[in-house]
């Protein structure tokens, strides 16, 4: 949980930056070419992305993993199962 809190702070944050740096405009449309201007905003915002889908080898897989890892140990009916994996396959 606290993992989900700090990466989905950094994604507010960097769309404040970005809305900040184009004059305090929000239309997407004059937004192009982020990774050119501002390429740390641009790698923070995806690698922030990635950990919330639960990519490898960030912060946000292991404790998704975890989660996984201690409901499939528990006794779950044949639908609890389905519900936890279809669930987890729409966050990715």
């Amino acid at each position: 949980l606290l993992t989900h809190a700090l990466f989905k702070a950094l994604l507010f944050m960097c769309a404040g930056g970005v809305i900040h740096s184009m004059g305090d405009s929000q239309d997407i449309r004059f937004m192009g070419g982020l990774s050119v201007y501002m390429p740390f905003t641009s790698s923070s915002l995806m690698v922030s992305n990635f950990a919330l889908c639960g990519m490898p080898f960030l912060a946000g897989f292991y404790s998704k993993d975890f989660i996984l890892e201690m409901f499939s140990m528990r006794y779950v009916n044949v639908f609890g199962f389905f519900l936890l994996f279809v669930s987890t396959g729409l966050t990715v």
